[in-house]
């Protein structure tokens, strides 16, 4: 059996077509679910017809706390561990549960922005005490930043190329398939983290203990992305802050999170051009996206050929930022073109 286990905030129209796409994309029987951290009786009841256990959370737990909470009601060998903002894509949950085998524990698909699967979100970060100082420097120096974009350029373009599973140190919390014996055996999700970082701290004990996570592209689904936390902005970005500085005093020490949170300061803007139509791509080219103008994380975009290209307007409307960053980018090379900047308004 597998269990679909889905953590709802405030987002039951989105959890409940989550589970609509899963039921229909899967030819596997599933047990489904549902914590609700709304504390909103509307919430839950507008839920309960679609899962098979409910459980409503008399307060809101977190996304770490809600995963506890549902793991215990959960039947399956596989827990599919999901945000209400996904659409799965056809067999995503059967694929992702028989990657898991042997030191294969995790596994996760490959995320899109749109329902077409055209446009492909970027890896997760595994989020190490080296990788940080990396981007603390780049973002003091704009030669240190070049080489960096270049490098992470490389590094996307071998992960969206990817053919088969492929090992990796850490995959998105959006949608976790986990194998039930090793969720108990790493102890569950830490709830110190309230909301980030979460699944990352999971992850790191994972592969601490010599398992392995795997990255599925075989395996589609649409991430619409942080519906759920858009909801509390106001909140969103010191939960941030809270829970990175907690996850770095947690594995790289107290002292070492206090020099990182000093060093720390927000990207500087890089030059774009507005863009008010669609995009020119060139042949050869492939186009990343992105909120800010670093391109920290950007999503990926695979043209047929040469040509126009404008944003799917579902996926721009569900955005919930105010610009988003265009380049494209030369495939052979991965050299940068221009840098553009579309306004939502």
């Amino acid at each position: 059996m597998i269990s679909l286990l889905v953590v709802n905030y405030r987002s039951c129209a989105l959890a409940a077509e989550a589970i609509r796409s899963a039921r229909a994309a899967s030819l596997t029987p599933l047990q489904v679910v549902v914590v609700d951290n709304s504390c909103d009786e509307r919430e839950a009841a507008a839920l309960r017809r679609h899962c098979d256990v409910l459980i409503a959370s008399p307060v809101n737990r977190g996304y770490a706390g809600a995963i506890n909470d549902g793991r215990r009601r959960c039947d399956g060998e596989v827990i599919v561990v999901s945000n209400p903002d996904v659409i799965y894509g056809e067999r995503a949950i059967e694929t992702l549960a028989g990657t898991l085998a042997g030191r294969i524990t995790v596994a996760g698909p490959a995320l899109y922005w749109d329902e077409s699967f055209r446009w492909i979100l970027p890896p997760s970060d595994r989020h190490a005490g080296l990788g940080e100082v990396d981007r603390i420097l780049a973002s003091r120096s704009d030669t240190w930043w070049r080489a960096r974009d270049r490098r992470r350029i490389r590094q996307r373009l071998a992960f969206w190329s990817a053919a088969g599973p492929l090992h990796v140190r850490a995959i998105s919390g959006a949608v976790m398939a986990i194998r039930a014996d090793a969720f108990d055996r790493a102890g569950g999700f830490d709830e110190r983290f309230t909301l980030y970082f979460e699944e990352n701290d999971f992850l790191r004990r994972i592969d601490e203990r010599g398992e392995s996570i795997a990255y599925v592209p075989a395996a589609h689904c649409q991430h619409l992305y942080n519906q759920s936390a858009s909801q509390e902005s106001a909140k969103a970005g010191a939960l941030y802050a809270e829970s990175e500085a907690k996850y770095f005093a947690k594995w790289n020490g107290p002292l070492a999170a206090r020099f990182l949170g000093k060093l720390r300061r927000p990207p500087g803007e890089h030059p774009a051009v507005p863009l008010r139509g669609a995009l020119e791509v060139p042949a050869g080219h492939f186009v990343e996206i992105s909120p800010d103008s670093s391109f920290q994380v950007a999503a990926g975009y695979f043209p047929d050929g040469a040509g126009r290209l404008d944003l799917p307007p579902a996926a721009w409307d569900a955005f919930h930022g105010d610009r988003l960053y265009l380049r494209t980018i030369e495939r052979s090379t991965a050299r940068v073109g221009t840098t553009y900047v579309r306004y939502k308004s």
